[in-house]
């Protein structure tokens, strides 16, 4: 056995750990730089939706319906307003995709501490005046009994729509925009 192959042999333990140490910040290299440049848009509230929920907490109302018209840019634009208003969701840059078919909407989520892309598509109807959300697809990089849970959650939280003070009459999903009609309570 010449020295170099004792050399390697000694030491087999250190190589094995430099090689799975290099692949591993090889792999989070790779990843990090694949990552899109955010999607940033200004933080907005859509006029509509700031009349609306005026005019819900002015009290004067008993029944009336109500519209608002949103296109892809005015939702993401409302979304990040929220966002920015509520800094403990760990959510942020959201491009949202509206169609007659599906809305899909993609952004960072901050997971165990890194920025993270995900993106889904659901499809969303109405039941007895709430949103019933039928989730098509959701890219997480996750393992899946972590990405069950995440999706029991958002079903859970869509839930809570019924305390709302609206019930929604129609939805109409066309290409780039959403007009949804309701009856306040």
């Amino acid at each position: 056995m010449n020295r170099f192959q004792k050399l390697i042999l000694d030491r087999l333990n250190i190589w094995v750990a430099a090689i799975l140490i290099g692949t591993n910040l090889f792999t989070w290299a790779g990843l990090l730089l694949t990552t899109p440049e955010p999607y940033v848009v200004d933080p907005i509230r859509d006029p509509e939706v700031v009349a609306l929920l005026a005019y819900i907490r002015s009290g004067d109302h008993s029944g009336e319906s109500w519209e608002v018209t949103l296109t892809e840019l005015e939702a993401e634009q409302t979304i990040t307003w929220y966002l920015h208003r509520y800094p403990q969701i760990p959510f942020a840059h959201p491009r949202i995709e509206i169609t007659p078919d599906y809305v899909a909407g993609e952004g960072d989520a901050t997971i165990a501490g890194l920025r993270v892309h995900v993106g889904g598509k659901a499809r969303i109807s109405l039941q007895e005046g709430l949103p019933v959300v039928e989730i098509l697809e959701l890219s997480l990089p996750l393992p899946g009994p972590i990405r069950q849970a995440i999706e029991v959650e958002i079903q859970r939280q869509l839930q809570r729509a019924d305390r709302l003070p609206v019930r929604f009459s129609s939805a109409v999903w066309q290409e780039g925009e959403v007009t949804v009609r309701g009856v306040i309570r």
